[in-house]
């Protein structure tokens, strides 16, 4: 019985690669990142192939937000990525959020399960830069958990999300993205406008010119904008009506979006902006004006060119 007993203890004995670890861990979890450094390099030192604590370097390295050579430590150790992408599971928030923001800048295929799993985590940097890392795969297969995320609390994520699905280039985004487009923020309104005039195809101008007959006043501009990319003369009336508003940045995108429309009225309208109050809106709309004419220098486009003139001398 006494030998038994001896021979469990032993068994169960820690090791000094265990008691680095739990070190280690420890004082992560209290904040002091230098001292686990010391535990972890410490004992790396005398044993430079140990798995464990070569793994805990990296946990150290992304907590202490130094991301590129967390990302070559991480490829230096077996399964490394799916180590680093497992780190979106990790108990410290700082540690989850980096990782989010080390995998947004260097996703990988293989990120994508870890990645669908961290949408929702209860950190909303977590939420953003993992939505964020979806639309850099492109991978149709995260839609599903990206659209609830555009119902998210957090302004940054819904952004974000919307960003990711412009990215994706699904046609399914177009008619959830025409409902974001009267968020209250208007960050999140701008990147919707932006992810469907990303998504602007032929394949989806069916359902833009669909959401546009449906569309409630303040849905009308973002979808105009769309429209506008593949010259659809339902552009031209909403965007009209935006270059008249007292917006000064959206009759600056409404002479953007003009430039693209194709019709021969949007030159009008930019001929109007050019004496603008605001000079941006100015200088979009000289700027929409010189690209309508070398895009199709045939067309009959009529340009004050005097006012454009005297845009440019009053701009410099």
């Amino acid at each position: 019985m006494l030998v038994f007993t001896l021979l469990l203890w032993i068994g169960c004995a820690e090791t000094p690669e265990h008691a680095a670890l739990k070190r280690a861990d420890s004082l992560l979890d209290q904040g002091q990142i230098p001292a686990a450094f010391e535990v972890v390099n410490g004992y790396l030192r005398q044993h430079p192939t140990s798995t464990a604590l070569l793994q805990m370097r990296v946990v150290l390295l992304v907590r202490a937000d130094q991301p590129e050579v967390a990302l070559h430590a991480a490829q230096s150790i077996p399964a490394g990525r799916a180590f680093l992408s497992g780190l979106l599971r990790h108990h410290d928030a700082v540690v989850r959020a980096n990782a989010a923001k080390l995998i947004a800048s260097h996703p990988v295929p293989s990120d994508f399960h870890e990645l669908i799993l961290a949408v929702e985590d209860p950190d909303p940097t977590v939420r953003r830069y993992s939505a964020h890392a979806l639309g850099e795969l492109k991978n149709p297969g995260a839609l599903k958990p990206l659209f609830r995320l555009l119902a998210d609390d957090n302004w940054f994520v819904r952004a974000e999300t919307a960003s990711a699905l412009g990215k994706i280039g699904d046609a399914r985004s177009v008619g959830w993205l025409i409902q974001l487009l009267p968020d209250p923020d208007g960050y999140v309104r701008y990147s919707a406008i932006n992810a469907l005039h990303e998504l602007a195809s032929a394949s989806t101008q069916a359902s833009l010119k669909h959401g546009l007959a449906c569309a409630r006043p303040e849905q009308e501009f973002g979808i105009a904008v769309a429209l506008a990319k593949l010259q659809d003369p339902l552009a031209l009336r909403p965007l009209t009506a935006a270059a008249h508003d007292k917006d000064a940045d959206l009759r600056r995108q409404a002479a953007e979006a003009l430039s693209e429309c194709g019709q021969a009225e949007a030159t009008n309208v930019l001929n109007v902006l050019l004496r603008d109050s605001d000079v941006n809106v100015r200088n979009e709309a000289a700027a929409g004006l010189e690209k309508l004419k070398n895009e199709d220098p045939g067309h009959s486009v009529v340009v004050n060119r005097r006012t454009v003139a005297d845009q440019r001398h009053n701009t410099n």
